[in-house]
């Protein structure tokens, strides 16, 4: 069952900005998936008889990047622009 986009940024809510980033990375690289299959008609994975379907888990990914983006841009603003963080630091220490 999929969660709905606001309980999807309640449980990240608390994630560093870092764990930010690979989450958004993580669900380009499966609505990039998605697309690739779909366009080349490739529905022989074991994710297409998995329900919800691809379509549907597809649908519901967009809408968590959206909300991830937004959330994202809204947690770099607080703790870089106007907090004391910076980004290079945080990538070095989580190295």
């Amino acid at each position: 069952m999929m969660i709905s986009p606001d309980m999807f940024i309640e449980q990240i809510k608390n994630a560093t900005y870092m764990e930010l980033i690979k989450e958004r990375k993580r669900l380009i690289r499966t609505i990039s998936k998605y697309e690739k299959d779909e366009i080349s008609e490739d529905h022989s994975g074991p994710e297409w008889l998995i329900r919800p379907s691809p379509d549907v888990r597809y649908q519901m990914y967009l809408e968590y990047l959206s909300e991830l983006c937004s959330f994202m841009c809204q947690k770099y603003n607080e703790e870089y622009v106007h907090g004391e963080r910076k980004l290079s630091e945080d990538a070095k220490a989580q190295k």
